[in-house]
């Protein structure tokens, strides 16, 4: 969403509504599901605009229409800088196991399919993520991403996930620590299960909530309770 002056007439009902007038900045303003990055250009009169960017808590990023990092605002660098992200200047690198997502995502933003969407993405070992990405008729040649953190589900949350699915204890058991970042040798460990077991009651929670796989099972339960 463009940042955009609001003018309001007091003797006009019909301009009480927002009349928008863009400043030539982007910014989040009254940020939506497809949560916008900061298009901060160099010689911006901005100075607000900027620190909102560079400041803000969630890694931001603007990109180039192949995907890669032109600007990357505070929390962005530090992932940068980590190497989870952006390394060799593109922001997921080909080998990444969301690469093949984040393409087809581009492409359809390319197409003017869609002007947004969202991925589940997952930074490092632990770290679920939610990739939003956004691009504006006003920048063509420019997608905005913003990599926003995923918590652990809350307990009521994954109640609710195993009364509408009709999971086991055990398949929730194993849906609690899926959605917390651990592989299933660790749930294994923590559940005092075989990795076997572990993954049969992937298999089964996957078949009862109508997915595939593991990915579609954390997609759809983050869709669910965030």
């Amino acid at each position: 969403m463009t940042v955009y002056e609001l003018k309001e007439s007091a003797t006009d009902e019909a301009r009480r509504r927002r009349l928008l007038k863009p400043i030539g900045i982007w910014s989040a303003g009254r940020r939506s599901n497809a949560e916008v990055v900061s298009d901060v250009c160099e010689g911006a009169d901005s100075l607000e605009t900027w620190a909102w960017f560079e400041h803000d808590c969630v890694a931001r990023f603007v990109l180039d229409r192949d995907g890669r990092v032109l600007r990357a605002n505070g929390k962005g660098r530090e992932l940068t800088d980590a190497g989870l992200v952006g390394a060799g200047g593109v922001f997921v690198r080909p080998g990444h196991r969301n690469r093949p997502d984040l393409d087809v995502l581009m492409a359809r933003l390319a197409d003017g399919v869609q002007s947004h969407g969202r991925l589940l993405f997952r930074a490092g070992d632990d770290d679920w993520c939610i990739l939003k990405l956004l691009v504006a008729p006003e920048t063509p040649d420019r997608v905005f991403a913003a990599l926003c953190p995923i918590k652990p589900i809350p307990a009521e949350r994954i109640e609710m996930l195993r009364a509408v699915f009709g999971l086991t204890r055990s398949e929730t058991s194993v849906l609690v620590h899926l959605t917390s970042g651990e592989a299933p040798k660790e749930i294994g460990r923590q559940l005092d299960m075989s990795v076997h077991t572990v993954r049969a009651h992937l298999r089964s929670l996957c078949m009862r909530m109508g997915v595939k796989g593991i990915n579609g099972a954390l997609r759809l339960s983050f869709q669910l309770t965030t």
